[in-house]
């Protein structure tokens, strides 16, 4: 755990194990390190223990938000559901009753013959029956025992409510990303996270009780913005605490949970059965993160870009004990006032619209994630259609997503992240194409289409921690949770536009994938402009950003 207390007499001691080491080689020779060099990690090196630990920490913070972002499968799954018997038929059985009481042109039984006519004569004419609005529904829970369907009876002209909870989520996670990512730009990384982490499990736990739809509606809301600031942190986070090759790897790693979370949760979901406990489960499980007030310090990145030396100084020399490195803080000290930079003021994400070459990039980045967004969420219903175990098909999506950001980082690291983003979406497109070229039933359960979709979405997950990567390079310390989370707020635009896609379907069979194929035939054109970052250094202000 860090401590935030006094110097103490071994201040001004080395540790003479470590002379071989180039950094300490330097401070006992008082060797100036060269401009543009990273000041933080010549201090606390590249990766060691205290960077191992903050990134596991970080990489874990994905588990829930993999679960509130997709839980929404288990909260509203596809649930067959039917008009509550009137007492008056009592000598009727279920079965029965719903034969007689539904027209058989109607997939579910929002309208249903009138019970008074039918009560007179069942055998009467169906064509001289009125039909009327069904009030009072039951509910098939041989897979599900309660769903927010059920709790709230969100069918027939309630259906859309549904949705409205998934496009809530959506949208709180992108005003959560923006708001908290400007407060960790202005104020520091170490309290907004540990806020987010906080609101994030009381409000989980609260969605479980409470028992009115819209209070829930606003709670949901709520969780939401929690759920975005805790990813748009936790991520910039990783990518500054790490340098050299590991700020290659790391970012991408952190990015992996993400899809293991999909399988716990849905190994969750076949356990419970039941979205009130799901979600309490869930709750629960989030709160214990806020342990990490104990564990994660501020960001000494950040301290330094903002001008905190006299702290920068207590963490930085916390942090090379960690690492097994001792070095004097009036040396630290030294090296902070030589080589860094004045007071910059954190730019807002409209200031990177203003000035050409980040506008470019910018723009560029935002359509990226639109598409890469757009892709993900209709693809994932797409893929989750093909098997008939939702509980599978969930924990399948999630493992094949960690399959794809695992060969990610192998690719990543050799051929640069504009390359290795490029050689996602060609791979995706293909797939996209050679699904709409394999005919339908031809093969035994369609067996070479799922291998296709399969290799599609492992596409897309190879893709999402590399562009996530190359946006954060991108963007300066300075505005870079901003620039990052306003980026990937169009990812979360898309996701409300997912199923509108998914639902042309209804027009043409093979419309949406036409769709997508589209899209990331068009992603590819769209990288190529953008610089490549694999091996330079992390600009610290958007002055340096502008210039790269």
């Amino acid at each position: 755990m860090l401590s935030y207390g006094t110097d103490n007499s071994t201040d001004d001691c080395t540790d003479k194990t470590s002379a071989m080491d180039p950094l300490w080689k330097r401070l006992e020779g008082n060797e100036d390190v060269p401009k543009g060099e990273d000041v933080t990690s010549k201090i606390i090196g590249d990766f060691g223990k205290w960077q191992l630990k903050i990134s596991v920490l970080m990489a874990l913070l994905k588990l829930p938000i993999a679960y509130y972002q997709l839980n929404i499968i288990f909260m509203a799954p596809p649930q067959d559901f039917w008009c509550s018997k009137p007492a008056n038929f009592a000598k009727y059985t279920v079965e029965e009753w719903r034969k007689i009481c539904v027209p058989h042109v109607e997939e579910r039984p929002c309208l249903i013959f009138d019970p008074d006519l039918l009560l007179l004569d069942p055998t009467l004419d169906k064509y001289l029956i009125p039909l009327v609005p069904c009030y009072n529904f039951e509910y098939d829970v041989s897979v599900f025992r309660r769903t927010i369907t059920s709790d709230w009876n969100l069918v027939c002209t309630r259906h859309y409510l549904a949705h409205v909870c998934q496009c809530v989520m959506m949208w709180g996670i992108v005003i959560g990303g923006i708001l908290f990512g400007s407060w960790a730009d202005r104020h520091g990384r170490r309290v907004p996270l540990i806020t987010s982490i906080l609101i994030q499990g009381v409000a989980s736990v609260l969605a479980s009780v409470i028992p009115w739809f819209w209070v829930f509606l606003i709670n949901w809301f709520i969780l939401a913005l929690a759920s975005g600031g805790v990813g748009i942190i936790s991520f910039v986070l990783c990518m500054e605490v790490v340098s050299g090759k590991w700020r290659t790897l790391i970012p991408v790693i952190y990015q992996l949970p993400f899809g293991f979370g999909n399988a716990v949760m849905a190994g969750l979901a076949y356990w419970l059965r039941d979205w009130r406990q799901l979600e309490f489960a869930l709750g629960f499980f989030s709160s214990l993160f806020i342990l990490y007030w104990f564990w994660v310090p501020e960001s000494p990145r950040w301290l330094l870009a903002t001008g905190h030396t006299e702290e920068a100084v207590v963490v930085l020399k916390d942090i090379t004990r960690q690492n097994g490195k001792h070095v004097s803080s009036s040396y630290i000290r030294q090296l902070i006032t030589e080589h860094t930079q004045e007071k910059h003021k954190e730019p807002e994400f409209m200031s990177f619209l203003k000035s050409s070459n980040m506008r470019k990039k910018t723009i560029l980045l935002s359509l990226n994630w639109f598409c890469t967004g757009l892709s993900f969420y209709t693809f994932s219903q797409y893929l989750g259609s093909i098997g008939g175990n939702i509980f599978f098909a969930v924990a399948l999506t999630g493992i094949i997503s960690t399959l794809g950001g695992l060969t990610c980082i192998f690719i990543i690291t050799r051929v640069g992240r504009k390359t290795t983003v490029a050689i996602y979406q060609i791979v995706t497109a293909l797939c996209f194409v050679l699904i709409l070229v394999t005919p339908r039933g031809m093969f035994l359960n369609d067996f070479p289409r799922l291998l296709f979709a399969g290799i599609g979405f492992a596409g897309m997950a190879g893709t999402i921690p590399a562009l996530y990567l190359f946006s954060g390079e991108l963007f300066p310390t300075l505005g870079r949770n901003v620039g990052v989370s306003g980026v990937t707020t169009f990812a979360r635009i898309a996701s409300m536009v997912a199923p509108i896609v998914v639902a042309l379907e209804s027009y043409l069979v093979n419309l949406p994938i036409i769709l997508l194929a589209i899209v990331s035939i068009a992603q590819i054109f769209m990288i190529l402009p953008l610089p490549e970052t694999k091996d330079s250094p992390l600009p610290e202000t958007l002055e340096e950003a502008e210039k790269f």
